[in-house]
């Protein structure tokens, strides 16, 4: 099972191995904030658009056979949005400056996935 410290670990690592990290945020994919270093006003509108996002990646992998949902990325001229899918019920998403190296991003934060992914199924996580 993911618990909270392992979300604060992730989110810890993301933000001290990557500069230009606006938020970090794991949700349920149902919609529910699971933990959001965002703003607490806005955590469960967040996790909301984050789980949309998702399915509607997870639609767009599976509609043009693309394999199993890893990863999709919103660009705007501010920044990125970057949804990574853990399991069947969390998601990973960042909230990036448009200067954060994308590509060095993804390596940490799938290695992260990956650990997330271990700890629900009791694989010793190697997060951090």
């Amino acid at each position: 099972m993911i618990v909270k410290q392992h979300a604060l670990r992730v989110s810890g690592a993301l933000k001290r191995d990557i500069d230009g990290l606006r938020r970090v945020l794991i949700a349920r994919t149902d919609g529910l904030a699971f933990h959001d270093d965002g703003p607490d006003s806005d955590h469960e509108s967040a996790a909301a658009i984050v789980a949309t996002v998702l399915g509607i990646a997870q639609r767009a992998a599976a509609s043009n056979a693309l394999g199993a949902f890893v990863q999709t990325t919103v660009k705007g001229t501010d920044g990125c949005l970057v949804v990574y899918g853990i399991n069947a019920g969390h998601v990973l998403a960042v909230v990036t400056d448009p200067s954060v190296n994308l590509v060095l991003l993804d390596r940490l934060a799938l290695r992260l996935v990956a650990d997330l992914a271990g700890a629900e199924t009791g694989t010793p996580a190697r997060i951090g």
